[in-house]
């Protein structure tokens, strides 16, 4: 029997938290959720399932960077909603508490950039997570060193060491 996370605000403007629960889980972090549900997974997510699964995985987990939903990035808030934030971060730190999860597919590709405050999100977000996490990219970085989106990735892609740290005291420093 498959145990679903699913966890969305009362209005369900935001998301959260959405993944099949397994043994051995893949936590993926994109930029912003879209109106997936477990009952409807959208492309993005079944490809982060069918990724997470060719790479033997047997659960998977999506979070995101902003959790506002849309399923286009350019449309989310101008203004960060530092409620939705706050909430996010509470989901992560509950998430990382209930279950045993170590590796990290970091997947918000470039869009990191398109909102000033998305960095301060990613920033955050980071903070939930101790030197025990394994952090990956599937297939290259973009050529100013993102890691990219999972609707871009081909099947036959691999996943490789991310850098993390690094990556965020180069953000810092944009």
């Amino acid at each position: 029997m498959i145990k679903w996370t699913y966890i969305t605000n009362k209005d369900n403007s935001a998301r959260y938290t959405l993944g099949e629960i397994g043994e051995s889980n893949l936590i993926c972090i994109g930029i912003n959720p879209s109106t997936a549900t477990p009952v409807k997974l959208d492309t993005t997510l079944k490809r982060v399932k069918r990724i997470a699964d060719i790479n033997g995985y047997d659960g998977w987990i999506m979070l995101n960077v902003y959790p506002q939903r849309d399923t286009y990035p350019e449309n989310i808030d101008s203004i960060a909603n530092l409620d939705i934030i706050q909430d996010n971060n509470k989901a992560i730190k509950n998430i990382l508490r209930d279950y045993e999860l170590r590796d990290i597919w970091a997947g918000w590709g470039v869009e990191i950039t398109s909102r000033d405050y998305l960095k301060n999100c990613l920033f955050e977000l980071y903070e939930n997570f101790d030197d025990s996490f394994n952090w990956l990219h599937y297939g290259d970085l973009t050529n100013d060193g993102h890691p990219r989106h999972p609707s871009r990735m081909s099947y036959s892609d691999t996943f490789k060491p991310f850098g993390v740290e690094n990556y965020i005291k180069k953000l810092k420093q944009k």
